[in-house]
């Protein structure tokens, strides 16, 4: 069973582990240190805003700590690491379109440092996250990353309750509660209407059971 944190603000290990895990990925593409420190404050700024309860900078953490732990899995780590840190850069829980949003920015931000292939399969798994259904089905890239994305549905009741509340208080200004509530349910059931809710063998096998039981 995989580990989460779910808060507002990270410990100072866990900040430093996001900087070293940050600068290593985009030295890898020959950033500058300059643009690397720049960058990393424009991404903070954008997951620390407060109205992201779950959304934040610990999401990014719990999905870079899963790209380690798989890493060995992973064709090209550092573009998965990439698409970990913008896919969910622009993030406003009353708009439809933050994926293309978030895509869109990540190929300003980061073009001048990625052939065009790179930035096309950066841009590929942030767009896979709108449905979440990978845009090249049999790419393990887009599958684990995807895995990544949605293993908090497999996490244990408490986590998972922690988890459930935190996406609450992101909708809490534009919903009622029975609005919310209707509509959660809805989400929710499109995911276990599927054939599969992961698409890598090792989450299918061991994720999969846990997170069709976590209903709420």
């Amino acid at each position: 069973m995989h580990s989460f944190t779910i808060k507002n603000t990270l410990s100072e290990a866990e900040e430093n582990y996001l900087i070293l895990r940050f600068s290593d990925c985009l030295r890898s593409f020959k950033v500058s240190e300059l643009y690397i420190v720049e960058l990393y404050d424009r991404l903070y700024f954008e997951y620390s805003d407060w109205k992201r309860y779950y959304h934040n900078l610990s999401h990014i953490y719990n999905l870079l700590k899963l790209s380690e732990q798989y890493r060995s899995e992973l064709k090209n780590p550092f573009i998965v690491d990439l698409a970990i840190w913008f896919h969910d850069v622009v993030y406003d829980s009353s708009k439809k379109d933050n994926e293309l949003q978030s895509a869109i920015l990540f190929e300003e931000l980061m073009r001048p440092f990625l052939t065009k292939e790179e930035t096309e399969q950066v841009k590929s798994l942030i767009m896979s996250t709108y449905g979440h259904k990978p845009l090249i089905p049999d790419d393990t890239d887009h599958q684990y990353f995807l895995d990544f994305d949605l293993a908090i549905l497999a996490a244990d009741k408490e986590t998972y309750n922690i988890y459930s509340d935190a996406i609450k208080d992101e909708y809490k200004s534009l919903f009622s509660f029975l609005v919310y509530k209707g509509g959660r349910k809805k989400v929710l059931q499109s995911f276990l209407d599927r054939k599969m809710l992961y698409y890598s063998h090792y989450f299918k096998e061991h994720c999969e059971p846990v997170a069709r039981q976590n209903r709420n």
